[in-house]
Order: structure tokens, then C-alpha cells, then sequence
């Protein structure tokens, strides 16, 4: 199968790239973490990455969460496409706007995923990432603001909308707690 044009654009990204993206990241989740502690005494924590662009993010996803979590970390990465991820360990092919295998996780992270899912399903995808989860796991959905702002540059062929206001208040009606950080990069 043919690698679809946004994955293949990151292949053609350069290593020092992704080392910025993962660097970003780790300040993301070490924000988010000195903010919202993760309530388990597991020695091994549970992490469902949802959504991926390249296959060299996969290790840096496991050393950003075992450094900022400072335990030993089992991941697994669920794309709805795995061409791209080829040659990592724990993939898993999946759509991840339907229930999510092999749960219970302790987190699942999604890193501007939602602007790629059609609007009308992306609340699936995040109950799911909700109910994925272990009593008092986390999950953590990385928006960038253009994601969600209703002015601004028209959005690219491909991405879709995320009506925010509106999944904040589906999350009260389900009695779902969250809470919203802003930060630097997303």
C-alpha cells in the first residue's frame, strides 16, 4: 500500500525535525504532569498513542513518558494506517473513533489527532480515549489553537474543525473531568 501524502512528507523530514517535535512534546507532557498526577502505583504505566506520523516518534513517545513519569512505560500505538510505522514494536492497526483493544490503559494521547478525523466523529474518538481507561487514568488530547478557532486561514483539504465549546460541554453531560491547559506549543 501506497504511504498517503502526509505520512509521506514526514518520512522526508529530517531527524533534527522530529528531535524538535519530540522536545516539544516532552515540555507539553512535563507541563501537563507537574499539573495532573497520575493517581497509580503500578509499576509499569499503561500508554495508548493514538495516532502517529512517523515511526521514529514511537521512542521518543516512550522516553518522553518514562522520563516525565519516571516509571518504565508499556506503549502501543494505534494508527488507522501502519504502512508508515512499519518495523516498530506495538502497533496496531485500528480506528480509533471505534473502542479501543486491549484495554484498560493508565493513558491514552492523542497529539493534534482530531483535526484529521471528520468532524462528526471525532467526540467518538475522544469517549473512547475516556473509556480506555484504567479508574483515574488520564487522557490527554493535544490541540493546536488553529484547530479549534472558528476565525482564521481556511483550513487545509484533509483537516476538519474541532468544535471545542461543543466537547466540553458533551464531556459535563457524561460527567467527564478535564481539565484544559494552555501551553507553548499546543
Amino acid at each position: 500500500m501506497t504511504l498517503s501524502e502526509y505520512h509521506q512528507q514526514f518520512t522526508l523530514k529530517p531527524n533534527e525535525d522530529l528531535l524538535q517535535r519530540i522536545d516539544a512534546k516532552e515540555q507539553e507532557l512535563t507541563q501537563i504532569f507537574n499539573s495532573i498526577k497520575l493517581p497509580s502505583n503500578r509499576d509499569i504505566v499503561r500508554v495508548a498513542i493514538l495516532g502517529c506520523a512517523d515511526k521514529r516518534l514511537i521512542q521518543g513517545h516512550k522516553r518522553i513518558f518514562e522520563k516525565v513519569l519516571n516509571k518504565k512505560v508499556e506503549l502501543t500505538t494505534f494508527d488507522l494506517s501502519v504502512e508508515h510505522l512499519l518495523g516498530e514494536e506495538n502497533v496496531v492497526q485500528h480506528d480509533c473513533t471505534l473502542p479501543l483493544p486491549n484495554t484498560p490503559y493508565d493513558i491514552t494521547y492523542a497529539h493534534v489527532l482530531l483535526k484529521f478525523i471528520p468532524t462528526e466523529k471525532q467526540f467518538d474518538l475522544i469517549k473512547n480515549s475516556f473509556s480506555a481507561l484504567n479508574p483515574g487514568g488520564i487522557a490527554i488530547h493535544i490541540l493546536d489553537k488553529l484547530d479549534y478557532e472558528t476565525t482564521g486561514p481556511k483550513l487545509p483539504d484533509g483537516y476538519f474543525t474541532v468544535p471545542l465549546s461543543d466537547y466540553k460541554l458533551k464531556l459535563n453531560k457524561l460527567n467527564i473531568e478535564y481539565k484544559e491547559l494552555p501551553n507553548k506549543y499546543g
